[in-house]
């Protein structure tokens, strides 16, 4: 049993059931998982998942103290959290589906999202377009970054930007989701069996595959990730804990444009 302390709550990871549970005075509002063979046509090699029932990822929903509903509830947002299976499929390191989220009405910006990886390591793949939601047209990837996070630390995925988490440790990988209610957009991603790069562990060394479903990628940037405590990422504290005690330094969930350069900054 793993407790993943770094969440803020009494959140547990059984290592056994594959399952999450919950500490006293901790809701969660239900949950689902996904199989390698339903990661079919998203994969380096899709062979990897022809009729494999191994568990993929699972995840849950809306996970909160019963006295801090209201202020999720409020803003609708969703606070969630998702673990990730160790090891490979076909060399490819295990990762969830991606996509990319639509519009804020009313705003020129796409939805924002803030992830925290709670345990283990990952690789947050971030793919800007803007034509993402043109199905008629060729997708034009503008910038390709790739973050590695460790325990504790965050990221807010830019708008406009695919993303998807990937487990590149040796052990499952959780991390938690803040968001505000966005459409999500599998589409643009399945088309190209994936996302511009799959990340692969080969003898214990991680290296990234340019996929050639794309045409015209630019060249993949890694990148670090930074703390912004005025809006809320501090390594230190969990996004939880900081959401609860100042709702409004996550505003940029909900208006991004005027936070969008103070967003790009935290990926340098």
């Amino acid at each position: 049993m793993t407790e993943l302390s770094k969440f803020g709550l009494r959140v547990f990871f059984d290592d056994a059931t594959q399952e999450l549970t919950f500490g006293e005075g901790v809701v969660c509002g239900g949950g689902s998982s996904k199989h390698l063979q339903k990661m079919k046509g998203l994969l380096y090699r899709d062979s990897a998942a022809e009729n494999c029932d191994e568990l993929c990822y699972v995840f849950c929903h809306d996970i909160y103290r019963e006295e801090d509903r209201h202020l999720f509830e409020k803003r609708q947002y969703a606070n969630g959290i998702t673990v990730l299976m160790p090891g490979t499929m076909g060399g490819e390191c295990r990762k969830n589906s991606g996509h990319y989220h639509g519009y804020v009405p009313g705003h020129i910006c796409t939805f924002p999202e803030v992830y925290e990886v709670l345990t283990g390591e990952a690789v947050f793949l971030l793919q800007e377009s803007r034509n993402f939601d043109h199905a008629d047209e060729e997708l034009k990837v503008e910038t390709l970054r790739a973050v590695f996070l460790k325990a504790g630390e965050k990221i807010i995925v830019p708008p406009f930007c695919g993303h998807c988490a990937i487990n590149v440790g040796e052990g499952p990988m959780a991390f938690g989701n803040l968001a505000a209610p966005s459409p999500l957009l599998y589409a643009p991603i399945q088309q190209r069996h994936g996302l511009g790069v799959y990340v692969l562990n080969i003898q214990g060394r991680i290296v990234f595959v340019y996929n050639s479903h794309y045409k015209d990628l630019p060249q993949l940037t890694i990148v670090q990730a930074h703390e912004n405590p005025a809006l809320g990422i501090t390594f230190g504290k969990s996004v939880y804990e900081s959401f609860v005690s100042s709702p409004e330094r996550f505003n940029c969930l909900d208006e991004p444009e005027q936070y969008q350069e103070e967003i790009e900054h935290m990926l340098g």
